[in-house]
């Protein structure tokens, strides 16, 4: 199939991912899909199950007949085994009781298991502010809908199909995050991730040390006065440049000692454009998957010379209103060795919004500079009843195809500056396990075209790519 490449993880999702720890989900783990049901509500153990015995000397005691036998003679362990008979398991009916009915209606099981997963996810995203144009301000209003949000998904919805969650981070969200809000006044205070990231510079400067020995704290401290000497001095430097050229290679020198997180600069008005690449003819790039119809598309014949690229980087555009930043779309074979090809959102030639699947980045065409991106075109489709992903804003999607008797989706070409965002896109799992079956990955599936017509997609409604800032007046 075409989307069969995921992208790998960065450190900054991860880091995100292990939010909701921090913030009060983190009962959630014991949850799985499918094994649902009160604790409290599991039958009483079969009438036929044969206890443990101990075929053990009863030790005298100090304390008199009355004390417990910890199953050791005088040799020391003398337990012998016995066979057990467990009942047979029993699926607990919670779709017939009157909650379930009240806040799922007819929705089976496994839809209502996730939806709450997304309940979660939505929940999480409003405490951490994703995905949202104002992240500092936050009203009285919105404050009580959050906590009333907060309350209903601890004590309905998870106390309903995973059993009560007896833990002090659950009680803290159900009850106490309103008191939380007014107290604090912001939603920040509570991540720890801004304190752990700088340990790094401590780290930086223990590596200067010897290790060893009581002057190990007088060396860090000698190292950490070296280290603001030195910026101090390239930002004295900065000031006195003039010149532009040196002005970028200064910048590029504090990204390099300091890093990019750490520069207090702007940055520069245009992205540098990278000259790294690699030259082909149009009939090899042709030759890829799915890329058959790249000359006619590009109007150019097989001979025709293409510098293509790993990779663009540009300043994307979110719906949502919050400030553009920097991001960086792949198209290709091997990134940290694996196969990565990002989706991204587009405007087409009518200002449309458009989805495309990247196959094929080119930064000069016919010998001429031209920069664009090649995508595999993706279109929205209706949804299946009553699905939660689509409930909570996730978009279905298909494949775009030209005519029924084409075997790949129709191309376009997609000039970088119309390139919106990079978008996160899973495959449709429910639809693949029911055509392959449930050990059903996009790696072990058929690639052919009937297969890349009836595959969907949803886009990930909750990745968080913007959040709440931890200083936001820094």
């Amino acid at each position: 199939m075409c989307c069969r490449f995921f992208v790998p993880p960065t450190v900054k999702q991860l880091q995100m991912t292990g939010r909701l720890w921090r913030y009060g989900l983190a009962m959630m783990p014991h949850m799985m899909a499918g094994v649902c049901g009160p604790a409290e509500d599991l039958p009483p153990p079969h009438s036929d199950v044969a206890p443990a015995r101990a075929d053990v000397d009863r030790r005298p005691s100090i304390l008199g007949d009355e004390e417990l036998d910890d199953g050791h003679g005088p040799e020391g362990a003398v337990l012998s085994a016995t066979e057990e008979f467990l009942p047979e398991p029993v699926a607990l009916d919670v779709v017939s009781t009157a909650k379930y009915k009240r806040l799922f209606g007819t929705l089976p099981l496994h839809r209502a298991v996730l939806d709450v997963f997304c309940r979660m996810a939505a929940l999480s995203g409003r405490l951490m502010g994703d995905n949202i144009g104002q992240t500092t301000r936050m009203s009285e209003q919105q404050m009580r809908s959050l906590a009333r949000e907060a309350q209903e998904f601890v004590i309905d919805y998870v106390d309903l199909l995973f059993g009560p969650a007896h833990t002090t981070k659950a009680h803290r969200l159900a009850n106490h995050l309103l008191a939380a809000l007014f107290d604090n006044g912001n939603l920040w205070e509570g991540d720890t991730s801004e304190n752990e990231a700088l340990h790094g510079a401590c780290k930086r400067m223990y590596c200067r040390t010897n290790k060893r020995g009581p002057t190990i704290v007088l060396q860090m401290m000698r190292a950490t006065e070296t280290q603001c000497e030195v910026l101090r001095e390239l930002r004295k430097m900065k000031d006195d440049v003039v010149d532009a050229n040196g002005d970028d290679a200064l910048y590029g020198l504090l990204e390099e000692v300091v890093g990019a997180d750490d520069v207090a600069t702007a940055p520069p008005a245009a992205l540098a454009r990278s000259h790294r690449g690699v030259r082909m003819r149009v009939m090899d790039a042709e030759e890829l998957p799915g890329m058959a119809g790249l000359g006619e598309l590009l109007g150019k014949d097989g001979d025709c010379s293409l510098v293509v690229s790993s990779s663009f980087t540009f300043y994307c555009n979110f719906e949502w209103g919050a400030e553009a930043v920097v991001q960086t779309a792949c198209a290709t074979e091997s990134y940290l060795g694996k196969p990565r090809y990002d989706h991204v959102w587009y405007a087409d030639t009518n200002c449309q919004r458009r989805l495309g699947w990247s196959r094929l980045v080119v930064r000069m065409l016919g010998g001429v500079v031209d920069d664009f991106v090649v995508v595999h075109r993706m279109e929205e489709v209706p949804s299946r009843p009553d699905c939660p992903l689509t409930r909570w804003g996730c978009k279905r999607m298909a494949w775009s195809f030209l005519s029924p008797d084409v075997e790949w989706p129709a191309l376009a070409r997609v000039p970088l500056t119309s390139v919106l965002r990079v978008e996160h896109v899973v495959p449709d799992f429910e639809g693949l396990s029911d055509r392959h079956g449930l050990h059903a990955v996009p790696s072990n599936t058929p690639n052919t075209a009937v297969e890349r017509r009836v595959e969907r997609f949803f886009t990930n409604h909750f990745y968080p790519f913007t959040s709440r800032v931890l200083n936001p007046s820094s």
